[in-house]
Protein backbone atom coordinates (compact mmCIF):
# COMPACT_ATOMS: atom_id res chain seq x y z
CA UNK A 1 0.00 0.00 0.00
CA UNK A 2 1.25 3.47 -0.84
CA UNK A 3 2.08 5.86 1.95
CA UNK A 4 -0.30 8.79 2.37
CA UNK A 5 1.96 11.88 2.06
CA UNK A 6 0.16 14.10 4.58
CA UNK A 7 2.43 17.11 5.24
CA UNK A 8 5.00 16.00 2.64
CA UNK A 9 6.09 18.57 0.03
CA UNK A 10 9.23 16.87 -1.34
CA UNK A 11 8.06 15.63 -4.73
CA UNK A 12 11.15 13.51 -5.45
CA UNK A 13 10.83 11.74 -2.08
CA UNK A 14 7.14 11.07 -2.71
CA UNK A 15 7.98 9.41 -6.01
CA UNK A 16 11.02 7.56 -4.68
CA UNK A 17 9.01 6.10 -1.79
CA UNK A 18 6.06 5.35 -4.08
CA UNK A 19 3.74 7.43 -1.91
CA UNK A 20 0.28 8.33 -3.15
CA UNK A 21 0.45 11.31 -5.52
CA UNK A 22 -2.49 13.20 -6.99
CA UNK A 23 -1.22 13.76 -10.52
CA UNK A 24 -0.99 17.46 -11.42
CA UNK A 25 1.62 17.06 -14.15
CA UNK A 26 -1.00 17.60 -16.87
CA UNK A 27 -0.74 21.33 -16.15
CA UNK A 28 2.97 21.56 -17.00
CA UNK A 29 2.49 22.21 -20.75
CA UNK A 30 -0.24 24.77 -20.12
CA UNK A 31 1.85 26.78 -17.67
CA UNK A 32 4.85 26.47 -19.98
CA UNK A 33 2.93 27.91 -22.92
CA UNK A 34 1.01 30.54 -20.95
CA UNK A 35 3.90 32.82 -19.94
CA UNK A 36 7.59 32.93 -19.11
CA UNK A 37 7.11 34.85 -15.88
CA UNK A 38 4.20 33.58 -13.78
CA UNK A 39 2.59 34.53 -10.51
CA UNK A 40 0.18 31.95 -9.12
CA UNK A 41 -1.74 32.60 -5.91
CA UNK A 42 -3.62 30.20 -3.67
CA UNK A 43 -4.64 30.17 0.01
CA UNK A 44 -2.35 28.62 2.61
CA UNK A 45 -1.95 24.83 2.51
CA UNK A 46 -3.24 24.38 -1.01
CA UNK A 47 -0.32 22.38 -2.41
CA UNK A 48 1.78 25.25 -3.75
CA UNK A 49 5.10 23.95 -2.39
CA UNK A 50 4.58 20.43 -3.72
CA UNK A 51 3.59 21.76 -7.13
CA UNK A 52 6.68 23.97 -7.32
CA UNK A 53 8.90 21.07 -6.27
CA UNK A 54 7.32 18.96 -9.00
CA UNK A 55 8.15 21.65 -11.57
CA UNK A 56 11.69 21.81 -10.22
CA UNK A 57 12.15 18.06 -10.69
CA UNK A 58 10.75 18.29 -14.21
CA UNK A 59 12.89 21.16 -15.50
CA UNK A 60 16.15 20.55 -13.60
CA UNK A 61 19.01 19.62 -15.92
CA UNK A 62 20.54 17.54 -13.11
CA UNK A 63 17.41 15.39 -12.92
CA UNK A 64 17.06 14.87 -16.65
CA UNK A 65 18.33 11.28 -16.45
CA UNK A 66 15.92 10.48 -13.59
CA UNK A 67 12.90 11.47 -15.68
CA UNK A 68 11.34 8.01 -15.79
CA UNK A 69 11.84 7.49 -12.07
CA UNK A 70 10.24 10.84 -11.22
CA UNK A 71 7.49 10.97 -13.84
CA UNK A 72 6.92 7.44 -15.15
CA UNK A 73 3.23 6.55 -15.21
CA UNK A 74 2.09 10.16 -14.83
CA UNK A 75 0.18 12.26 -17.36
CA UNK A 76 3.22 14.18 -18.58
CA UNK A 77 5.44 11.16 -19.21
CA UNK A 78 4.21 10.39 -22.72
CA UNK A 79 3.88 14.01 -23.83
CA UNK A 80 7.11 15.53 -22.59
CA UNK A 81 7.66 19.18 -23.50
CA UNK A 82 10.84 20.44 -25.22
CA UNK A 83 11.87 22.32 -22.07
CA UNK A 84 12.09 19.25 -19.84
CA UNK A 85 15.50 19.02 -18.14
CA UNK A 86 16.75 22.23 -19.77
CA UNK A 87 17.28 24.58 -16.80
CA UNK A 88 19.36 25.26 -13.76
CA UNK A 89 16.82 25.76 -10.94
CA UNK A 90 17.32 28.68 -8.55
CA UNK A 91 14.62 28.05 -5.95
CA UNK A 92 13.88 30.37 -3.04
CA UNK A 93 11.60 29.38 -0.17
CA UNK A 94 10.71 32.37 1.99
CA UNK A 95 8.47 30.51 4.45
CA UNK A 96 11.38 30.22 6.92
CA UNK A 97 12.31 33.94 6.90
CA UNK A 98 12.02 35.42 10.40
CA UNK A 99 9.22 37.99 10.18
CA UNK A 100 10.08 39.89 13.35
CA UNK A 101 10.94 43.50 12.54
CA UNK A 102 14.37 43.45 14.16
CA UNK A 103 15.42 40.22 12.40
CA UNK A 104 13.60 40.17 9.07
CA UNK A 105 16.24 41.83 6.88
CA UNK A 106 19.11 39.77 8.28
CA UNK A 107 17.09 36.56 8.02
CA UNK A 108 16.10 37.35 4.43
CA UNK A 109 19.70 38.11 3.46
CA UNK A 110 20.92 34.85 4.96
CA UNK A 111 18.22 32.88 3.15
CA UNK A 112 19.01 34.44 -0.25
CA UNK A 113 22.77 34.22 0.25
CA UNK A 114 22.67 30.56 1.32
CA UNK A 115 20.41 29.73 -1.64
CA UNK A 116 22.86 31.35 -4.05
CA UNK A 117 25.83 29.50 -2.55
CA UNK A 118 23.97 26.19 -2.72
CA UNK A 119 23.07 26.88 -6.36
CA UNK A 120 26.69 27.53 -7.34
CA UNK A 121 27.80 24.35 -5.61
CA UNK A 122 25.02 22.28 -7.21
CA UNK A 123 25.63 23.51 -10.77
CA UNK A 124 29.42 23.99 -10.58
CA UNK A 125 29.93 21.81 -13.66
CA UNK A 126 27.90 24.30 -15.75
CA UNK A 127 29.40 27.50 -14.34
CA UNK A 128 32.86 29.13 -14.71
CA UNK A 129 35.55 27.68 -12.42
CA UNK A 130 35.80 30.87 -10.39
CA UNK A 131 32.02 31.13 -9.82
CA UNK A 132 32.13 30.23 -6.12
CA UNK A 133 35.03 32.58 -5.47
CA UNK A 134 33.23 35.48 -7.14
CA UNK A 135 30.01 34.89 -5.22
CA UNK A 136 31.83 34.56 -1.90
CA UNK A 137 33.50 37.92 -2.55
CA UNK A 138 30.13 39.60 -1.99
CA UNK A 139 30.80 39.45 1.77
CA UNK A 140 27.45 37.97 2.65
CA UNK A 141 25.42 40.70 0.92
CA UNK A 142 22.58 38.76 -0.67
CA UNK A 143 21.65 41.13 -3.50
CA UNK A 144 25.32 41.52 -4.45
CA UNK A 145 25.77 37.75 -4.42
CA UNK A 146 22.61 37.30 -6.51
CA UNK A 147 23.74 39.93 -9.04
CA UNK A 148 27.14 38.30 -9.39
CA UNK A 149 25.60 34.86 -9.79
CA UNK A 150 23.28 36.00 -12.53
CA UNK A 151 26.13 37.70 -14.40
CA UNK A 152 28.27 34.56 -14.07
CA UNK A 153 25.38 32.44 -15.34
CA UNK A 154 25.39 34.32 -18.66
CA UNK A 155 28.36 32.15 -19.61
CA UNK A 156 26.56 28.89 -18.81
CA UNK A 157 25.11 26.68 -21.59
CA UNK A 158 21.89 26.52 -19.59
CA UNK A 159 19.42 29.22 -18.65
CA UNK A 160 18.07 29.71 -15.13
CA UNK A 161 14.51 28.97 -14.02
CA UNK A 162 13.80 30.98 -10.84
CA UNK A 163 11.13 29.59 -8.51
CA UNK A 164 9.96 31.51 -5.46
CA UNK A 165 7.82 29.62 -2.97
CA UNK A 166 5.70 31.48 -0.39
CA UNK A 167 7.02 34.80 -1.69
CA UNK A 168 4.81 36.82 0.68
CA UNK A 169 4.86 34.59 3.76
CA UNK A 170 7.11 36.72 5.93
CA UNK A 171 5.92 40.04 4.49
CA UNK A 172 2.27 39.19 5.24
CA UNK A 173 3.15 38.35 8.83
CA UNK A 174 5.12 41.57 9.15
CA UNK A 175 2.23 43.52 7.62
CA UNK A 176 -0.15 42.09 10.21
CA UNK A 177 2.02 43.25 13.11
CA UNK A 178 3.89 46.35 11.90
CA UNK A 179 2.70 48.24 8.82
CA UNK A 180 5.57 50.73 8.95
CA UNK A 181 8.16 47.94 8.89
CA UNK A 182 6.28 46.33 6.00
CA UNK A 183 6.41 49.59 4.03
CA UNK A 184 10.14 49.86 4.63
CA UNK A 185 10.88 46.50 3.02
CA UNK A 186 8.58 47.00 -0.01
CA UNK A 187 9.05 50.71 -0.79
CA UNK A 188 11.94 53.02 -1.65
CA UNK A 189 15.23 51.22 -1.08
CA UNK A 190 13.67 48.38 0.88
CA UNK A 191 15.62 45.13 0.63
CA UNK A 192 12.68 43.13 -0.75
CA UNK A 193 12.05 45.71 -3.44
CA UNK A 194 15.74 45.63 -4.39
CA UNK A 195 15.60 41.83 -4.62
CA UNK A 196 12.91 42.02 -7.29
CA UNK A 197 14.82 44.81 -9.04
CA UNK A 198 17.74 42.42 -9.47
CA UNK A 199 15.51 39.63 -10.81
CA UNK A 200 13.86 41.89 -13.33
CA UNK A 201 17.20 43.26 -14.54
CA UNK A 202 18.38 39.73 -15.31
CA UNK A 203 15.44 39.01 -17.64
CA UNK A 204 15.72 41.97 -19.99
CA UNK A 205 19.01 41.71 -21.94
CA UNK A 206 19.47 39.71 -25.14
CA UNK A 207 21.63 37.15 -23.36
CA UNK A 208 19.70 37.35 -20.09
CA UNK A 209 20.49 34.35 -17.88
CA UNK A 210 16.98 34.11 -16.40
CA UNK A 211 14.49 32.68 -18.87
CA UNK A 212 11.59 31.69 -16.62
CA UNK A 213 10.18 32.66 -13.22
CA UNK A 214 7.37 31.02 -11.24
CA UNK A 215 6.19 32.76 -8.06
CA UNK A 216 3.68 31.35 -5.58
CA UNK A 217 2.04 33.13 -2.67
CA UNK A 218 -1.28 34.00 -1.05
CA UNK A 219 -2.13 37.50 -2.30
CA UNK A 220 -0.87 40.07 -4.82
CA UNK A 221 -0.48 42.66 -2.06
CA UNK A 222 3.30 42.48 -1.61
CA UNK A 223 4.08 42.15 -5.32
CA UNK A 224 1.90 45.19 -5.98
CA UNK A 225 3.89 47.14 -3.42
CA UNK A 226 7.18 46.27 -5.15
CA UNK A 227 5.60 46.65 -8.58
CA UNK A 228 8.08 49.15 -10.02
CA UNK A 229 10.76 46.68 -9.06
CA UNK A 230 8.96 43.73 -10.63
CA UNK A 231 6.05 44.19 -13.01
CA UNK A 232 6.69 41.49 -15.58
CA UNK A 233 4.87 38.52 -14.05
CA UNK A 234 1.55 37.37 -15.46
CA UNK A 235 -1.02 36.48 -12.82
CA UNK A 236 -2.67 33.20 -13.86
CA UNK A 237 -4.45 32.65 -10.56
CA UNK A 238 -8.03 33.21 -11.77
CA UNK A 239 -7.75 31.47 -15.14
CA UNK A 240 -10.27 28.65 -15.46
CA UNK A 241 -7.70 26.37 -17.08
CA UNK A 242 -5.77 26.25 -13.80
CA UNK A 243 -8.71 26.09 -11.38
CA UNK A 244 -7.63 22.82 -9.72
CA UNK A 245 -3.95 22.87 -10.66
CA UNK A 246 -3.41 23.04 -6.90
CA UNK A 247 -5.99 21.50 -4.60
CA UNK A 248 -8.04 18.35 -5.17
CA UNK A 249 -11.09 18.07 -7.39
CA UNK A 250 -13.87 15.81 -6.15
CA UNK A 251 -12.71 13.27 -8.73
CA UNK A 252 -9.21 13.38 -7.20
CA UNK A 253 -10.62 12.79 -3.71
CA UNK A 254 -12.93 9.99 -4.84
CA UNK A 255 -10.11 8.19 -6.64
CA UNK A 256 -7.83 8.47 -3.58
CA UNK A 257 -10.52 7.21 -1.21
CA UNK A 258 -11.33 4.26 -3.46
CA UNK A 259 -7.64 3.32 -3.50
CA UNK A 260 -7.35 3.33 0.30
CA UNK A 261 -10.71 1.61 0.69
CA UNK A 262 -9.43 -1.29 -1.39
CA UNK A 263 -5.91 -1.23 0.10
CA UNK A 264 -6.61 -0.94 3.83
CA UNK A 265 -9.79 -2.91 4.47
CA UNK A 266 -10.65 -0.61 7.40
CA UNK A 267 -13.42 1.42 5.76
CA UNK A 268 -16.73 1.36 7.64
CA UNK A 269 -18.33 3.98 5.41
CA UNK A 270 -18.86 4.22 1.68
CA UNK A 271 -16.77 6.67 -0.32
CA UNK A 272 -19.92 8.72 -0.98
CA UNK A 273 -20.61 8.94 2.77
CA UNK A 274 -17.08 10.12 3.53
CA UNK A 275 -17.15 12.77 0.82
CA UNK A 276 -20.48 14.06 2.08
CA UNK A 277 -19.02 14.31 5.59
CA UNK A 278 -16.00 16.23 4.30
CA UNK A 279 -17.76 18.65 1.96
CA UNK A 280 -19.18 21.08 4.52
CA UNK A 281 -15.70 21.53 6.02
CA UNK A 282 -13.18 21.30 3.19
CA UNK A 283 -14.89 21.73 -0.16
CA UNK A 284 -16.53 24.38 -2.35
CA UNK A 285 -13.53 26.37 -3.54
CA UNK A 286 -13.62 27.83 -7.03
CA UNK A 287 -10.84 30.06 -8.34
CA UNK A 288 -12.23 31.19 -11.68
CA UNK A 289 -15.53 32.81 -12.65
CA UNK A 290 -15.95 30.55 -15.68
CA UNK A 291 -15.65 27.40 -13.52
CA UNK A 292 -18.56 28.07 -11.16
CA UNK A 293 -20.64 25.21 -12.53
CA UNK A 294 -17.71 22.76 -12.67
CA UNK A 295 -16.32 20.53 -9.91
CA UNK A 296 -15.49 22.45 -6.75
CA UNK A 297 -12.01 22.15 -5.23
CA UNK A 298 -11.13 20.57 -1.88
CA UNK A 299 -8.44 21.93 0.40
CA UNK A 300 -5.79 19.19 -0.13
CA UNK A 301 -4.20 19.49 3.30
CA UNK A 302 -7.52 18.90 5.04
CA UNK A 303 -8.50 16.07 2.69
CA UNK A 304 -5.22 14.25 3.45
CA UNK A 305 -5.60 15.00 7.16
CA UNK A 306 -9.08 13.43 7.14
CA UNK A 307 -7.92 10.35 5.23
CA UNK A 308 -4.87 9.80 7.45
CA UNK A 309 -6.88 10.07 10.65
CA UNK A 310 -9.68 7.89 9.29
CA UNK A 311 -7.20 5.12 8.47
CA UNK A 312 -5.34 5.52 11.78
CA UNK A 313 -8.69 5.35 13.57
CA UNK A 314 -9.52 2.04 11.88
CA UNK A 315 -12.49 3.46 9.99
CA UNK A 316 -13.65 5.99 12.58
CA UNK A 317 -14.59 9.55 11.58
CA UNK A 318 -11.98 11.91 13.11
CA UNK A 319 -13.34 13.61 16.22
CA UNK A 320 -11.60 16.81 15.16
CA UNK A 321 -12.52 17.36 11.53
CA UNK A 322 -10.29 20.42 11.06
CA UNK A 323 -6.52 20.12 10.97
CA UNK A 324 -5.13 22.17 13.91
CA UNK A 325 -2.46 23.54 11.55
CA UNK A 326 -5.19 25.08 9.39
CA UNK A 327 -6.67 26.81 12.43
CA UNK A 328 -3.26 28.37 13.03
CA UNK A 329 -3.19 29.57 9.42
CA UNK A 330 -6.63 31.12 9.83
CA UNK A 331 -5.32 33.00 12.86
CA UNK A 332 -2.61 34.47 10.64
CA UNK A 333 -5.26 35.44 8.11
CA UNK A 334 -7.33 37.08 10.82
CA UNK A 335 -4.31 39.18 11.79
CA UNK A 336 -3.97 40.38 8.21
CA UNK A 337 -7.58 41.54 8.02
CA UNK A 338 -7.05 43.33 11.37
CA UNK A 339 -9.92 43.65 13.77
CA UNK A 340 -11.13 47.21 14.29
CA UNK A 341 -11.49 48.75 17.75
CA UNK A 342 -14.75 50.31 16.60
CA UNK A 343 -17.41 48.79 14.38
CA UNK A 344 -16.30 50.42 11.12
CA UNK A 345 -16.59 49.71 7.40
CA UNK A 346 -14.49 46.57 7.56
CA UNK A 347 -16.57 45.07 10.37
CA UNK A 348 -19.78 45.89 8.51
CA UNK A 349 -18.51 44.05 5.43
CA UNK A 350 -17.75 40.99 7.58
CA UNK A 351 -21.17 41.26 9.26
CA UNK A 352 -22.87 41.31 5.86
CA UNK A 353 -20.90 38.26 4.72
CA UNK A 354 -21.71 36.34 7.91
CA UNK A 355 -25.42 37.14 7.64
CA UNK A 356 -25.88 36.33 3.96
CA UNK A 357 -22.98 33.97 3.20
CA UNK A 358 -22.14 36.01 0.12
CA UNK A 359 -21.03 39.38 -1.20
CA UNK A 360 -20.65 41.16 -4.53
CA UNK A 361 -17.63 43.03 -5.83
CA UNK A 362 -15.20 43.09 -8.74
CA UNK A 363 -12.08 41.10 -7.94
CA UNK A 364 -9.00 43.29 -8.07
CA UNK A 365 -5.96 41.45 -9.52
CA UNK A 366 -3.54 43.82 -7.79
CA UNK A 367 -3.68 46.36 -4.98
CA UNK A 368 -1.12 47.98 -2.70
CA UNK A 369 -1.23 48.49 1.04
CA UNK A 370 -2.23 52.14 0.59
CA UNK A 371 -5.36 50.96 -1.27
CA UNK A 372 -6.57 48.38 1.28
CA UNK A 373 -9.13 50.76 2.77
CA UNK A 374 -11.25 50.46 -0.39
CA UNK A 375 -14.01 47.86 0.24
CA UNK A 376 -13.37 46.00 -3.03
CA UNK A 377 -9.70 45.57 -2.11
CA UNK A 378 -10.49 44.25 1.36
CA UNK A 379 -12.97 41.81 -0.20
CA UNK A 380 -10.37 40.86 -2.82
CA UNK A 381 -7.91 40.13 0.00
CA UNK A 382 -10.53 37.89 1.65
CA UNK A 383 -10.83 35.99 -1.64
CA UNK A 384 -7.08 35.48 -2.03
CA UNK A 385 -6.81 34.26 1.57
CA UNK A 386 -9.46 31.60 0.85
CA UNK A 387 -12.17 33.27 2.95
CA UNK A 388 -14.35 33.90 -0.11
CA UNK A 389 -14.64 32.01 -3.37
CA UNK A 390 -16.48 32.24 -6.69
CA UNK A 391 -20.06 30.99 -6.50
CA UNK A 392 -23.69 31.89 -7.19
CA UNK A 393 -26.44 33.28 -5.00
CA UNK A 394 -29.97 31.92 -4.52
CA UNK A 395 -31.07 33.68 -7.73
CA UNK A 396 -28.35 32.03 -9.79
CA UNK A 397 -26.37 35.30 -10.03
CA UNK A 398 -22.55 35.14 -9.75
CA UNK A 399 -21.33 36.17 -6.31
CA UNK A 400 -18.47 35.60 -3.92
CA UNK A 401 -19.53 33.09 -1.27
CA UNK A 402 -18.22 31.65 1.99
CA UNK A 403 -16.71 28.34 0.83
CA UNK A 404 -17.38 26.09 3.83
CA UNK A 405 -18.11 25.80 7.53
CA UNK A 406 -14.45 25.95 8.54
CA UNK A 407 -14.22 29.40 6.99
CA UNK A 408 -17.65 30.41 8.31
CA UNK A 409 -16.47 29.70 11.84
CA UNK A 410 -13.42 31.87 11.28
CA UNK A 411 -15.65 34.76 10.23
CA UNK A 412 -17.79 34.25 13.31
CA UNK A 413 -14.75 34.33 15.59
CA UNK A 414 -13.64 37.53 13.92
CA UNK A 415 -17.11 39.02 14.28
CA UNK A 416 -17.37 38.01 17.93
CA UNK A 417 -14.18 39.93 18.65
CA UNK A 418 -15.57 42.93 16.75
CA UNK A 419 -18.74 42.83 18.89
CA UNK A 420 -16.72 42.41 22.05
CA UNK A 421 -14.52 45.42 21.33
CA UNK A 422 -17.43 47.56 20.15
CA UNK A 423 -19.85 47.03 23.04
CA UNK A 424 -17.27 46.32 25.74
CA UNK A 425 -18.60 42.85 26.62
CA UNK A 426 -16.86 39.52 27.14
CA UNK A 427 -18.47 36.09 26.93
CA UNK A 428 -19.09 34.40 30.27
CA UNK A 429 -17.53 31.02 29.42
CA UNK A 430 -18.90 29.24 32.51
CA UNK A 431 -22.46 30.40 31.83
CA UNK A 432 -22.24 29.50 28.15
CA UNK A 433 -20.89 26.04 28.98
CA UNK A 434 -23.95 25.25 31.07
CA UNK A 435 -26.30 26.61 28.40
CA UNK A 436 -24.54 24.62 25.68
CA UNK A 437 -25.21 21.41 27.60
CA UNK A 438 -28.94 22.15 27.58
CA UNK A 439 -28.85 23.03 23.88
CA UNK A 440 -26.75 20.07 22.71
CA UNK A 441 -28.04 17.25 24.89
CA UNK A 442 -31.51 18.24 26.06
CA UNK A 443 -32.96 19.76 22.89
CA UNK A 444 -33.77 23.10 24.51
CA UNK A 445 -32.44 26.26 22.83
CA UNK A 446 -34.48 28.77 24.89
CA UNK A 447 -32.00 29.27 27.78
CA UNK A 448 -29.14 29.99 25.36
CA UNK A 449 -31.19 32.36 23.19
CA UNK A 450 -32.50 34.15 26.29
CA UNK A 451 -28.97 34.65 27.61
CA UNK A 452 -27.67 36.13 24.34
CA UNK A 453 -30.75 38.34 24.12
CA UNK A 454 -30.18 39.61 27.68
CA UNK A 455 -26.58 40.47 26.82
CA UNK A 456 -27.73 42.68 23.94
CA UNK A 457 -30.49 44.26 26.01
CA UNK A 458 -28.17 45.07 28.93
CA UNK A 459 -25.34 46.64 26.92
CA UNK A 460 -26.16 50.22 26.08
CA UNK A 461 -23.41 50.41 23.45
CA UNK A 462 -25.53 48.11 21.28
CA UNK A 463 -27.78 51.11 20.58
CA UNK A 464 -25.01 52.45 18.36
CA UNK A 465 -26.09 49.82 15.82
CA UNK A 466 -29.67 50.94 15.27
CA UNK A 467 -29.08 51.35 11.53
CA UNK A 468 -27.97 47.70 11.26
CA UNK A 469 -30.46 46.35 13.80
CA UNK A 470 -31.61 43.18 12.06
CA UNK A 471 -28.17 42.31 10.71
CA UNK A 472 -26.57 42.97 14.08
CA UNK A 473 -28.98 40.68 15.93
CA UNK A 474 -28.56 37.85 13.46
CA UNK A 475 -24.79 38.26 13.28
CA UNK A 476 -24.50 38.38 17.07
CA UNK A 477 -26.41 35.12 17.44
CA UNK A 478 -24.57 33.44 14.60
CA UNK A 479 -21.14 34.35 15.97
CA UNK A 480 -22.03 32.63 19.25
CA UNK A 481 -23.71 29.57 17.78
CA UNK A 482 -20.62 29.00 15.64
CA UNK A 483 -18.51 28.67 18.79
CA UNK A 484 -20.06 25.29 19.53
CA UNK A 485 -18.23 22.49 17.73
CA UNK A 486 -21.22 20.19 18.28
CA UNK A 487 -23.00 21.81 15.33
CA UNK A 488 -22.56 22.89 11.77
CA UNK A 489 -24.18 26.32 11.85
CA UNK A 490 -25.71 27.54 8.59
CA UNK A 491 -27.24 30.86 7.63
CA UNK A 492 -29.39 31.32 4.55
CA UNK A 493 -29.68 27.57 4.00
CA UNK A 494 -32.12 26.86 1.17
CA UNK A 495 -35.11 24.93 2.47
CA UNK A 496 -38.40 24.35 0.66
CA UNK A 497 -38.02 27.39 -1.63
CA UNK A 498 -37.00 29.64 1.24
CA UNK A 499 -33.88 30.45 3.26
CA UNK A 500 -33.44 29.77 6.95
CA UNK A 501 -32.04 32.41 9.27
CA UNK A 502 -30.16 29.82 11.33
CA UNK A 503 -29.92 26.06 10.94
CA UNK A 504 -27.91 24.02 13.46
CA UNK A 505 -26.99 20.55 12.24
CA UNK A 506 -25.59 18.19 14.90
CA UNK A 507 -22.20 16.55 14.52
CA UNK A 508 -21.00 13.14 15.71
CA UNK A 509 -23.27 11.43 18.21
CA UNK A 510 -25.31 14.58 18.93
CA UNK A 511 -29.04 14.18 18.30
CA UNK A 512 -30.72 17.61 18.34
CA UNK A 513 -31.03 19.87 15.26
CA UNK A 514 -32.52 23.38 15.21
CA UNK A 515 -34.11 25.80 12.78
CA UNK A 516 -34.34 29.31 14.21
CA UNK A 517 -36.17 32.20 12.55
CA UNK A 518 -35.13 35.65 13.77
CA UNK A 519 -37.35 38.67 13.22
CA UNK A 520 -36.59 42.28 14.05
CA UNK A 521 -38.55 45.52 14.14
CA UNK A 522 -37.61 48.97 15.36
CA UNK A 523 -37.98 49.86 19.04
CA UNK A 524 -41.02 52.09 18.40
CA UNK A 525 -42.94 49.36 16.54
CA UNK A 526 -46.43 48.47 17.74
CA UNK A 527 -47.54 45.25 19.43
CA UNK A 528 -49.49 44.47 16.27
CA UNK A 529 -46.32 44.64 14.19
CA UNK A 530 -44.56 42.29 16.64
CA UNK A 531 -47.39 39.77 16.36
CA UNK A 532 -47.33 39.95 12.58
CA UNK A 533 -43.64 39.13 12.62
CA UNK A 534 -44.30 36.21 14.97
CA UNK A 535 -46.95 34.83 12.61
CA UNK A 536 -44.64 35.24 9.62
CA UNK A 537 -41.84 33.44 11.49
CA UNK A 538 -44.14 30.53 12.38
CA UNK A 539 -45.29 30.14 8.77
CA UNK A 540 -41.71 30.13 7.54
CA UNK A 541 -40.63 27.61 10.16
CA UNK A 542 -43.38 25.18 9.18
CA UNK A 543 -42.23 25.45 5.59
CA UNK A 544 -38.57 24.91 6.48
CA UNK A 545 -39.07 21.90 8.75
CA UNK A 546 -41.05 20.15 6.01
CA UNK A 547 -38.17 20.42 3.54
CA UNK A 548 -37.64 16.87 2.27
CA UNK A 549 -33.83 17.07 2.35
CA UNK A 550 -33.78 18.18 5.99
CA UNK A 551 -36.40 15.57 6.89
CA UNK A 552 -34.53 12.76 5.14
CA UNK A 553 -31.28 13.70 6.86
CA UNK A 554 -32.95 13.86 10.27
CA UNK A 555 -34.65 10.50 9.74
CA UNK A 556 -31.45 8.84 8.50
CA UNK A 557 -29.43 10.11 11.48
CA UNK A 558 -32.24 9.86 14.07
CA UNK A 559 -32.03 13.59 14.83
CA UNK A 560 -34.84 15.38 16.62
CA UNK A 561 -35.60 18.62 14.78
CA UNK A 562 -36.59 21.63 16.89
CA UNK A 563 -37.81 25.02 15.73
CA UNK A 564 -37.86 28.43 17.39
CA UNK A 565 -39.40 31.77 16.45
CA UNK A 566 -37.61 34.80 17.92
CA UNK A 567 -38.86 38.38 17.59
CA UNK A 568 -36.92 41.46 18.69
CA UNK A 569 -38.30 44.94 19.13
CA UNK A 570 -35.20 47.11 19.08
CA UNK A 571 -32.76 45.35 21.41
CA UNK A 572 -35.42 43.68 23.53
CA UNK A 573 -36.53 40.13 22.76
CA UNK A 574 -40.34 40.15 22.81
CA UNK A 575 -41.11 36.59 21.69
CA UNK A 576 -39.34 33.26 22.00
CA UNK A 577 -41.45 30.27 21.06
Amino acid sequence: MRLLPYGETDYVTIRKENSYYVDKTAYIPYFENAAKYIMFLRPRRFGKSLFLNMLSAYYDVLRKDAYEQNFGGLDIFNRTTPKQGKYMILKFNFSAVDSRKEYVEESFNIKVYDTVIAFVDRYKDYLPENAMQLVLSSDGKSNVALSKLLMIAEKSPYKIYIMIDEYDNFSNTLFSTDEDAYKELTHGDGFFRLFFNVLKAMTTDNEAPVERIFITGVSPLTLSDVTSGFNIARNLSVKGLFNDAMGFSESDVRKMFEYYRDSTGVFKHSVDELIEIMKPHYNNYCFASDMIEKERVFNPDMALYFMQNYIDGNGTIPEKLVDPNVKTDFFKMEKMVKIENTFGEKSRIILDIVNTGRTYFELNPEFAIAELSAPENLQSLLYYMGLLTFGIDERGIPAFVVPNDTVRQQYCKYLEKCFSLSIGWRTDIATLGSLWTTLVFQGDCKPFISYIASVMDENSAVRDFDAQGEFFVKGFFLSHFCKNSSFLTYTELEANHGFTDLYLEPLGYKRHAYIIELKYCKKNSSDEEVQKLKSAAEIQLEKYVSDHRIQEKCDANKWELHKAAVVFRGWKMEILE
